[in-house]
């Protein structure tokens, strides 16, 4: 069955796919990155991609409900963020570190949008990033939050309590052994064996021996959330909460956007994306 993990732009979502590609390639999945439909298009359509490529897990930004339904069988998880959050976090990175290109996509809209937020100041420049985060939240805005095989996660959950909710993640993709198997610590040596071949682009595939792990064991979760963590995705000594506003990680924290939502803002969220927050279960203040 076809493994999904669905994010959304400024949800944490590098952090995630980071974790998730180290899993598969202890695994041995194929895992594919899907962040824009430029992507399947030579193959008609994301499905095909998908059958095409043979995924195991595909990792998908901001896709739509319609692109959504038409992949096989599927096992997901849905991360969702407080929209004005994003919102904020999305006017920092668009306006000094979001690359332009990326898995072979181009943003021909971020340029003359980041040439516009420098020559704004913060309050102004949040403005107009509130309507440029449409293309984010308005697929948010659409999305069927009660589909039977899809996980919904807060970004908010996922980053307070990163040991229990990545364990939710890989129980729900079926990758961790079951609570109370014997042989913990056998896998867990195979797991910092194989971490080291990792570290080798190209040649842990050669160098592992067999048979080749089937499941996780419970102990590889704290384990990867401890090396994959804010100050070293961030590559800096800051802790979530240090603001370095040229870093891709540049805070770390949620409920950042009271910091820089005054009235003008919230009636220009509210104007745009009505009670969006309140819907996703987010609180208007």
């Amino acid at each position: 069955m076809l493994l999904v993990y669905s994010g959304r732009h400024k949800a944490a979502s590098s952090w995630s796919r980071a974790i998730l590609r180290e899993a598969c390639g202890l695994l041995g999945l194929n895992m594919v990155t899907v962040i824009a439909p430029e992507q399947w298009a030579p193959y008609g359509s994301l499905a095909e991609l998908v059958r095409q490529e043979r995924v195991d897990l595909l990792s998908l930004t901001n896709i739509q409900q319609k692109h959504y339904e038409t992949l096989p069988p599927r096992r997901t998880v849905n991360v969702i963020r407080d929209p004005r959050d994003i919102i904020v976090s999305g006017y920092f990175s668009h306006r000094n570190t979001h690359a332009v290109q990326a898995l072979g996509v181009t943003w021909h809209e971020l340029p003359e949008h980041r040439r516009r937020l420098r020559e704004l100041d913060v309050a102004d420049g949040m403005l107009e990033e509130i309507e440029f985060s449409g293309y984010f939240l308005d697929h948010m805005n659409t999305w069927d939050y009660q589909q039977p095989e899809v996980l919904e996660l807060r970004m908010e959950e996922q980053i307070g309590d990163q040991v229990a909710v990545w364990a939710r993640i890989f129980d729900h993709y079926g990758l961790l052994v079951p609570p109370g198997a014997v042989g913990e610590w056998v896998r867990m040596a195979a797991v910092r064996w194989r971490l080291g071949a990792l570290g080798e682009p190209g040649r842990w595939r050669r160098a592992l021996p067999a048979p080749a792990l089937r499941r996780l064991p419970r102990s590889y979760v704290p384990h990867t959330v401890g090396r994959h963590t804010f100050t070293r995705l961030s590559y800096s000594d800051r802790r979530p909460g240090e603001v370095d506003e040229m870093n891709h990680y540049r805070k770390g924290v949620p409920g950042d956007w009271r910091n820089y939502f005054t009235e003008r803002h919230r009636a220009a969220f509210r104007a745009r994306y009505g009670d969006l927050a309140e819907r996703l279960g987010y609180p208007a203040d």
